[in-house]
C-alpha cells in the first residue's frame, strides 16, 4: 500500500518534471509591473474576509496592485471576521509547471500598521502527496486585536529568483530506502501571479456589538379628532430603493474565485459563482467570466 501511494505521488508530479525539463536558460521571463499602484497606504486596500474552511485565490491580473517598500507588486488582502478573536492559518502557494507565487506575509494591527512579517525564508518547501502539487507553506496565528489583517504579496527580487523541486523518482527512492537514481532536480521560475490557498482554523470566537445602534422606534400618539381636523392625510412619495453595490474586496475575491474555476475547468461552479456575484450585487462578475472563456 505504501508503494501504491507513492507511485500515485509520483505521478502526480510527473508533468512537473516533464514541463520544467523543456525550459531553457535562455527563456526570459516578464516580473515587471508597469500598471499604476491602486493605493498609497494599507488603509486603502480592499480586504477579502476570511471566512469559511479555506479560500482558493490566485494573484492575477485582476488583483490589486499595492506600492510596498520593495516596489510595486500584485497582492491580495485578507481580514478576519468579526466573530472570530484568533485564527490558525496555513498559506500554501502552489508549484506548478508554468512557475510559482513566491509570498512575502505582512500581518497588520487594527491601525494597519505591520506587526509581524514572513519573508519567505520563513516558509517551509511541501512536498506533493497524492491530493496536493508541491508548495511554500508556512503556518501562523492572527488575532483580532492585534493584527487582524494579511497582506500575501511577491516583491520584485523574489518574482526574479527560482525553486529546484525534488525531483518525485528521487523522493520515491528515498521513502523505500532505494538507491538514489539518476534524475535531474527540476527548476521553477518564480512570478508574479500564482495560485494560492488558505487554510482556515478559528482558535477562539468571539462575541461583538454592531457598530452602529438601531434608530430608536418613533411611538406615534393615539390621533383625536382635532387632530384629524388639522392634519389632513398626505401621501408621501416611496423612494426607490437604490440597487446593492458590492464592496470592492467582495468583487476581487468573486472575480478570482471565477478564474479559479475557469482554470480548472469546472464551468458549473464559475457560472454559480457569476450568478451569486451578480445577485450580491457585483458589477464585473460577469463581464470577467466572459473574458476568461474568450481565452
Amino acid at each position: 500500500m505504501k508503494i501504491m501511494k507513492l507511485t500515485l505521488a509520483a505521478l502526480l508530479t510527473a508533468s512537473l518534471v516533464g514541463c520544467a525539463s523543456s525550459s531553457t536558460i535562455d527563456d526570459v521571463k516578464d516580473v515587471t509591473i508597469s500598471q499604476p499602484a491602486c493605493c498609497s497606504s494599507y488603509g486603502e486596500f480592499a480586504w477579502i474576509p476570511m471566512t469559511g474552511n479555506s479560500i482558493d485565490f490566485a494573484v492575477d491580473e485582476y488583483s490589486q496592485i499595492g506600492d510596498f517598500p520593495e516596489g510595486k507588486s500584485y497582492f491580495s488582502g485578507f481580514v478576519l471576521p468579526e466573530n472570530v478573536e484568533r485564527m490558525r492559518v496555513d498559506l500554501n502557494s502552489w508549484i506548478r509547471t508554468s512557475g510559482v507565487f513566491a509570498p512575502k506575509v505582512l500581518l497588520l494591527s487594527p491601525t494597519f500598521q505591520v506587526v509581524e512579517t514572513y519573508e519567505l525564508t520563513d516558509f517551509d518547501f511541501k512536498p506533493s502527496s497524492m491530493f496536493q502539487l508541491n508548495s511554500y507553506h508556512k503556518r501562523f496565528e492572527m488575532s483580532q486585536t492585534s493584527t487582524p489583517y494579511m497582506v500575501v504579496y511577491s516583491p520584485q527580487e523574489y518574482r526574479e529568483g527560482q525553486i529546484e523541486v525534488p525531483h518525485p523518482e528521487r523522493i520515491r527512492a528515498e521513502e523505500l530506502g532505494l538507491a538514489r537514481p539518476m534524475v535531474t532536480d527540476p527548476v521553477i521560475q518564480h512570478q508574479k501571479f500564482g495560485s494560492l490557498e488558505l487554510d482556515l482554523k478559528p482558535i477562539n470566537l468571539r462575541s461583538y456589538r454592531v457598530s452602529e445602534a438601531p434608530a430608536a422606534p418613533v411611538v406615534a400618539q393615539q390621533a383625536t379628532p382635532e387632530t384629524q381636523a388639522k392634519t389632513a392625510p398626505v401621501a408621501a412619495p416611496v423612494a426607490s430603493s437604490p440597487a446593492a453595490t458590492m464592496l470592492p474586496e467582495s468583487e476581487a475575491f468573486y472575480n478570482s474565485q471565477i478564474k479559479a474555476a475557469v482554470e480548472s475547468n469546472d464551468m458549473k461552479k464559475a457560472l454559480t459563482l457569476m450568478e451569486e456575484a451578480k445577485r450580491a450585487g457585483s458589477s464585473t462578475a460577469e463581464a470577467t467570466f466572459l473574458e476568461l472563456i474568450k481565452k
